[in-house]
């Protein structure tokens, strides 16, 4: 992978709705940061500027957490038969899929408007310290979530020791000139440090929908659990989990914060609006009685098999296996209901959610240090009775229940392949041979001229 290239800046500043407030001044739709950076109004504008970069439709608007989820088990590609969506079922992606190509770009996109503020926000004359630390707290938060969720689609995360990281964009100084891959222990070094910058710098909460204190906290629980370091992940957890802003759901009203905005069970939600609609609609649901090519991304018949074999368990009611085609050699592949929307189209992202936190918690304290208790209280908050320590006698029988209660909870908001990954098991449930990441875009390894590897494999 490689710094953030100035065409495909201006490429996708043509459909990000407000990435003509702060990017690269050579594009035609941009405002240069000396013009933007003038005023408390300019800085506020190119901090909405960057939480747009978040919701175009390759990134949280849609794609990313969706291909994670529909490579996998949990789902597989409707549409048109086309070639890019066929990849992605067959899980067989080409170094030119257009799927894999945006989500890069767009990632690079949002790490380079980050940047643009972290380089900018002392330079405001006037504005308040308190609100230029909050808003460089939240850019930092940004940078490391993109530079994570790269490490995960494009590098090898579950490998401290493996070369094969991603290129650390820290500076805009030089956008055209392409990086070098890090390794993944320095790839993890940098979006920690990220982290740890936006907790120490965000001082104000001002609802989940922007990065708070407590969401850079999660997401370094995410991040400790996926390198391996359990007692950070679980303490970070606790922090979250510890407060008050945020609360669980029961069995009889979680399924509402699929169709409210904002709920205490969101650490981190991008919310989209009439105006402002995200693809999920599109992309997952349509409308009622839809054929399986109107629907690009499909829940498979190994989700419904899950659910089948988890009998109480309210997030069943979160996919449809009924009403997706009158084809009768299709109708094992359902539709997830947790985007429905078919009016205003305004689903939010599901960036961070508190179950998720729980969940880090529960696999980190492990079986014998109190994990059960915490995957104990989500499931009775979604109609599951306790696990006993006698139906999780090892620790091989409580990942895999760990795993369970993951998709079960999460599917479709984007975690299947990197937990299949993370835990060594891509093989083991999807197959000889299947890629546990995606290909470096080939038009990226091209303009890089060499200087960025491609992934093993592709």
């Amino acid at each position: 992978m490689k710094k953030h290239l100035l065409f495909t800046i201006i490429t996708l500043c043509t459909v990000a709705t407000a990435c003509n407030k702060i990017l690269n001044p050579a594009s035609p739709n941009a405002v240069a940061p000396g013009d933007i950076f003038t005023s408390t109004a300019g800085l506020l504008e190119a901090r909405t500027g960057m939480y747009a970069t978040l919701e175009t439709k390759a990134y949280y608007g849609g794609i990313f957490p969706l291909l994670a989820e529909c490579y996998t088990d949990n789902g597989t590609c409707g549409g048109y038969n086309t070639v890019d969506l066929n990849d992605i079922t067959y899980r067989a992606v080409q170094t030119t899929n257009l799927y894999v190509d945006g989500m890069y770009t767009a990632m690079y996109n949002s790490i380079y408007t980050a940047n643009t503020i972290l380089e900018n926000a002392d330079k405001v004359p006037n504005a308040d310290p308190t609100l230029v630390d909050n808003i460089k707290g939240e850019a930092y938060f940004v940078r490391a979530l993109a530079e994570f969720d790269l490490l995960r689609m494009y590098g090898q995360h579950w490998d401290n020791s493996s070369a094969f990281g991603i290129s650390l964009d820290t500076s805009n100084t030089n956008p055209t000139v392409p990086i070098a891959r890090s390794t993944v222990a320095a790839s993890y070094a940098q979006i920690i440090s990220d982290l740890n910058q936006a907790a120490s710098k965000i001082n104000t909460y001002n609802g989940n929908m922007y990065a708070s204190a407590s969401a850079a906290k999660a997401l370094l629980a995410r991040v400790y659990l996926y390198q391996g370091d359990n007692d950070h992940a679980a303490a970070m957890a606790t922090e979250v989990i510890n407060d008050n802003n945020f609360g669980l759901y029961n069995a009889n009203t979680f399924t509402s914060l699929y169709t409210q905005k904002n709920t205490s069970e969101s650490v981190f939600e991008l919310v989209f609006s009439p105006q402002n609609q995200s693809y999920y609609n599109i992309l997952t649901f349509v409308r009622t009685n839809a054929t399986i090519s109107d629907v690009f991304f499909v829940a498979s018949a190994n989700l419904d098999t899950l659910f089948i074999n988890r009998p109480g368990d309210m997030r069943s009611k979160l996919v449809d296996y009924s009403d997706v085609d009158n084809d009768i050699s299709i109708q094992p592949n359902g539709r997830s209901q947790k985007y429905r929307g078919e009016t205003a189209k305004d689903n939010s992202a599901y960036a961070i959610r508190l179950a998720e936190v729980y969940l880090i918690r529960a696999e980190a304290l492990g079986r014998t240090g109190g994990g059960l208790a915490d995957l104990n209280t989500l499931r009775e908050n979604r109609g599951l009775a306790d696990l006993t320590d006698a139906d999780v006698p090892d620790n091989s029988t409580y990942l895999t229940a760990i795993l369970d209660e993951r998709r079960a909870e999460l599917n479709f908001e984007g975690h299947r392949l990197f937990d299949l990954a993370r835990t060594h098991n891509v093989e083991n449930v999807l197959g000889s041979g299947v890629q546990p990441i995606m290909p470096i875009p080939n038009r990226e390894i091209t303009v890089a001229n060499g200087v960025v590897a491609q992934n093993p494999g592709y």
